[in-house]
């Protein structure tokens, strides 16, 4: 975020395990082992990176008590109908 200051960091989540980055990834067109093979060997990043037009969203299901305590062996329904209303 751009304040009078300068720019501040919120949060900040770059895990590739992230559901976010799951669903935003696949637009990326900039080829993804040229910035990061740059920022690992400490060289000038790309100014600008390209994405495919469109939009993109993540469905996350988690188990009964998530993040606090997660429960274990629950059932997950409901596949068949989300992926028959996608068709």
């Amino acid at each position: 975020m751009l304040t009078a200051s300068g720019p501040k960091v919120l949060e900040f989540n770059c895990r590739f395990g992230d559901p976010e980055t799951q669903a935003l990834l696949p637009r990326l067109d900039t080829d993804l082992l040229e910035v990061l093979l740059a920022a690992a060997l400490g060289e000038k990043l790309p100014t600008t990176v390209a994405w495919h037009k469109g939009a993109a969203v993540g469905v996350v299901m988690a188990s009964r008590g998530y993040p606090a305590s997660s429960s274990k062996g629950d059932a997950i329904t409901g596949l068949e109908k989300a992926r028959d209303a996608k068709e």
